[in-house]
């Protein structure tokens, strides 16, 4: 009988101080581990700080045959105390450098332990990182002598997910010298840094320059003399890169695998990811499927943008034409075949619903041709593609309106974005419809950006008008949206009638009543009608807590007037405003940040309070470094105290 190939001796190893419920989901995903070709042993040093954690890896190794060694044993006396400095939280890992070269002892040991035992290589990972039941098997085939698993990290909260691998130097991810394009050496790097990144999403085994926490070594390249020593005439920080520069200075290439990628707990907030990360394991499937919905009508100038920028992300598009005269379909055409005819009938909520009965993905998400994601929230939308536990029911995105001259967003709200279409969400309202969800939400750190490329019509507003002609009952909520359609009309009279009948009926979404509130303030001053401009703004109190942006405009009522001893108490206010908790809640970060104290800059200079005039414009410059506004009075400033200096020379 023919014998098969003998399975591989592999030893699972790691240093560990770690938290327990980290440690926990870290031992778990060990066991999972499959072992068709390899047998396994492991080995844990223990440098825990918790006794829960030491704890843990006793039982762990006496139920699954392992080792435990402790620092005591692997470091001498004077390496222990070389304890260094290293602590955690949400914004990140923070080593001196003694913690770094403490740890590369400890892997030392494990280098050491794997010669002496003879294993066929040493799986050598982090305790942050839960695997894929494949990983191990996967690295083993690619019969690589030194290959890392892929994961990706925010190394800081909100930026872009990296790699724990790199091309050159301490961490750069293209390679010098290399031509890809025509143009600069920074359009070069910028490509190529692109490039790598787009590889490392694909499957495969890729070489690279840098690798670390997630390795498979085969014991021959150990033999040969590649340690985590500290190379002396080295600069580069980290343990890794040390080893990775002897490995290759010793001959031996260095790869990584991205078939199978890990999670990496990298701060206790992404504890909760991991039960995502297991459930898509399970279900044998790298990410959710997304099916993009969107209706269209004469589009040609933005549609291509909006489909650029969710261009492999979304696995099917469904385009609803509800009559287009110009090139719409052709550009649609070149992302899709499903670009289906729509007869319009007035009701925005009927096309909506009719693309998403289209779909057939397992999430459905919606843009209008004008949305884009730009590039850095496209990334976001990837991650998230990858990472969203398929419990959830909707995610929502922030919804970018408006953005000040130097990029930053001026005005953002929250929608449902993004949806399971199993739970059959359905849209409401012919006009500024909206989708109502239930269960599980997800508000994530995504953003759509609208890019408006029309001039507003008068569409909205005779879709109201015949509505109120043929006499239907308006809901509260149209009657705030109708109001919304005359006041940007110009109608003024009849929007205040109309906000007035949707705050008498006492219902509605108290933000909506809020922004009523305020709008109807707007009207009223158009008008010149000031004693109902106040009312209407004071009303809004009636609803909630004082917002910014109602104190904001009271301040801006009594500065008009050079009221200012009013207008700094309405001001004041808006700076202590207790800022809504639900993310949902629309808000106007100009009034939240540096709006109120640049005016209260102007107010108090006009009361002739010179020292608090200035602590606001410095508040307010703290908020916003590049605005005109306050640079100039700034320089002001400067101007007035050097010319006090003189006149009292």
């Amino acid at each position: 009988m023919k014998k098969g190939k003998p399975k591989q001796n592999i030893l699972i190893a790691s240093p560990v101080r770690q938290t327990a419920p980290v440690l926990r989901e870290f031992l778990e995903s060990l066991c999972a581990l499959e072992r068709t070709t390899v047998r396994t042993d492991y080995l844990f040093v223990d440098d825990n700080e918790e006794t829960a954690s030491s704890d843990m890896l006793r039982d762990f190794v006496t139920e699954n045959e392992g080792t435990i060694i402790t620092v005591d044993a692997v470091l001498n006396e004077e390496e222990d105390h070389q304890k260094g400095s290293y602590t955690k939280d949400e914004g990140g890992h923070y080593w001196q450098d003694e913690q770094v070269w403490r740890v590369a002892g400890l892997k030392n040991q494990i280098l050491k332990y794997v010669c002496e035992h003879r294993y066929d290589a040493v799986f050598l990972i982090d305790s942050d990182l839960v695997l894929h039941p494949r990983t191990l098997e996967q690295l083993v085939s690619t019969e690589k002598e030194i290959v890392s698993n892929i994961f990706w990290t925010r190394w800081q909260p909100g930026a872009r997910e990296m790699p724990q691998v790199w091309l050159q130097d301490e961490y750069q991810l293209y390679r010098r010298g290399v031509k890809v394009a025509e143009g600069t050496e920074v359009d070069n790097q910028t490509i190529q840094t692109e490039v790598f990144l787009q590889q490392l999403h694909h499957p495969g085994c890729y070489e690279v320059g840098g690798l670390g926490a997630c390795t498979l070594i085969r014991r021959n390249v150990l033999e040969a003399g590649v340690t985590f020593d500290q190379i002396p005439n080295v600069s580069f920080w980290g343990e890794d890169r040390h080893f990775c520069i002897r490995a290759q200075a010793l001959g031996f290439s260095l790869f990584v695998d991205t078939h199978h990628p890990a999670y990496h707990i990298y701060r206790l907030s992404e504890l909760p990811g991991v039960a995502a990360y297991n459930r898509r394991v399970r279900r044998a499937e790298e990410t959710i499927t997304i099916t993009l919905c969107m209706i269209v009508k004469n589009e040609e100038n933005s549609l291509s943008r909006c489909l650029d920028s969710v261009n492999g992300i979304a696995d099917e598009i469904v385009i609803v034409d509800t009559g287009s005269t110009d090139r719409t379909r052709q550009i649609a055409a070149r992302y899709t075949e499903h670009i289906i005819n729509f007869e319009w009938v007035d009701d925005f909520a009927a096309a909506r619903n009719f693309a998403f009965d289209q779909a057939t993905s397992e999430y459905i998400l919606w843009l209008d041709a004008d949305d884009v994601f730009e590039p850095q929230d496209r990334e976001k939308l990837i991650a998230l593609k990858r990472s969203l536990d398929p419990a959830v029911d909707s995610v929502t995105m922030n919804y970018n309106l408006s953005l000040t001259a130097d990029g930053r967003v001026a005005y953002s709200l929250r929608r449902n974005r993004l949806v399971r279409r199993d739970r059959q969400f359905r849209w409401i309202g012919a006009v500024h419809e909206y989708l109502e969800v239930s269960g599980h939400l997800l508000h994530s750190d995504v953003a759509v950006t609208h890019k408006k490329d029309k001039v507003y019509t008068d569409r909205n507003l005779n879709i109201y008008r015949k509505r109120e002609q043929a006499g239907e009952l308006f809901s509260p909520r149209d009657l705030y949206y109708f109001g919304n359609e005359l006041n940007d009309h110009g109608q003024y009279e009849d929007a205040v009638a109309y906000y007035t009948k949707f705050l008498d009926t006492g219902l509605g979404w108290v933000e909506d009543q809020i922004a009523a509130c305020q709008k109807m303030a707007d009207c009223e001053a158009a008008r010149k009608r000031p004693d109902q401009e106040i009312a209407a703004l004071l009303r809004s109190f009636a609803y909630d807590l004082p917002r910014a942006e109602i104190c904001c405009r009271l301040g801006g009522y009594f500065a008009d007037r050079e009221d200012y001893r009013k207008a700094v108490f309405w001001y004041e206010q808006a700076t202590q405003a207790i800022r809504p908790a639900d993310p949902i809640v629309p808000v106007n970060e100009a009034a939240w940040t540096w709006m109120p104290h640049l005016q209260l800059c102007v107010c108090y200079d006009r009361l002739g309070n010179r020292t608090k005039a200035k602590e606001h414009n410095t508040i307010a410059l703290a908020y916003h470094p590049t605005h005109p506004s306050m640079l100039y009075n700034e320089k002001y400033f400067r101007e007035m105290d050097e010319g006090s200096v003189l006149e009292n020379a």
